[in-house]
């Protein structure tokens, strides 16, 4: 029997164009069935100039919302950038929720905008909402200054071209910025790549966590969305993605933590690289290991024990409270 499907999703830009692609794969899979797109604003949305950490971490800032539409009866599914979603204990014991289906990973590099007639060689100040790029960009670029900078990445570029700075709920304001730190998939899915002026190898700056990777989520014992998910579920992504973030379960990091992780399939191997580098960029702890490609579990907890050993956890409780 024909029916509807609802998805919910962030109302940003880039957010509903990933829903288009997660439609599209449900779509061609189900023809007789219709999927429509329900967005709803998250708190981070919403809130341009509180920190992630003072809206609850990325659960409060990103997924809270998504949560409530299937609790309300508003969404049957939610589509998530699977960066945003916590992989801390407190992510893991809500067993509410469970993730049904990624789709084939895009490019998981992040990438460099330029402010419209810059012309100099290296950005006086470059703006990012990420503390992982902030840290990676003050090891490469060392002479300019790096500012929280948030909001949409359309947006964010908009801003960044009419010179507008970034505020803050306690009064404070970035220095109008010279280029953006941006994630090279996204940029490409709202059709803005051709501002991309540099795109840095994955060994100059480890991606995020699931960086690149649209999942969708489902209300645990609704077996009927269960079902429609696990139909275009991408196993090598999902292979690469739960080695991923089993390291960062094992570090049990926080929303700031500077933490980055990058699983791929080579030689019928699963690989994965794992960093957590410190705030300034000066020092970092990083590993490599493989194993076999069933194994992504044990790849990541492994991985993640033995950046523990070498000193992660230091790194990432000087990132706990910062500001």
């Amino acid at each position: 029997m024909a029916k509807t499907f609802k998805i919910g999703t962030r109302a940003s830009l880039m957010a509903v164009r990933q829903t288009e692609d997660l439609i599209r794969a449900l779509s061609l899979r189900f023809p007789e069935h219709t999927f429509e797109m329900v967005t709803r604003p998250a708190a981070a949305d919403l809130d341009l100039k509180t920190r992630l950490g003072g809206m609850g971490g990325k659960g409060g800032a990103f997924i809270t919302a998504m949560h409530d539409m299937m609790l309300r009866g508003e969404a049957d599914m939610v589509m998530h950038s699977l960066k945003d979603l916590p992989g801390n204990d407190e992510y893991y014991a809500d067993t509410r929720f469970s993730i049904g289906a990624c789709l084939p990973r895009s490019d998981a590099r992040d990438c460099m905008v330029l402010r419209q007639g810059w012309t100099g060689d290296a950005p006086a100040v470059i703006g990012t909402a990420s503390v992982r790029r902030a840290a990676f960009l003050r090891r490469l670029f060392p002479h300019s200054q790096v500012v929280p900078f948030r909001g949409a990445a359309d947006k964010r570029i908009a801003r960044m071209d009419d010179g507008v700075p970034m505020t803050f709920n306690y009064g404070g304001a970035t220095p109008p910025v010279d280029a953006l730190l941006l994630a090279k998939n996204g940029l490409e899915r709202i059709g803005l790549d051709g501002r991309i002026s540099r795109v840095f190898s994955v060994a100059e700056m480890c991606p995020a966590v699931g960086q690149g990777v649209v999942v969708a989520e489902y209300a645990t014992g609704n077996d009927e969305a269960r079902a429609l998910l696990a139909a275009i579920n991408d196993r090598e992504t999902m292979f690469c993605y739960q080695a991923e973030r089993a390291l960062l379960k094992a570090l049990n990091g926080h929303c700031d933590s500077p933490i980055g992780a990058y699983a791929w399939v080579k030689g019928g191997r699963l690989r994965l690289r794992g960093v957590v580098i410190a705030l300034d960029g000066r020092s970092a702890v990083e590993v490599y290991d493989e194993s076999e490609y069933a194994d992504p579990l044990a790849l990541g907890t492994r991985a993640g024990a033995r950046l523990n050993a070498l000193g992660a956890q230091a790194i990432i409780e000087e990132t706990r409270y910062v500001g």
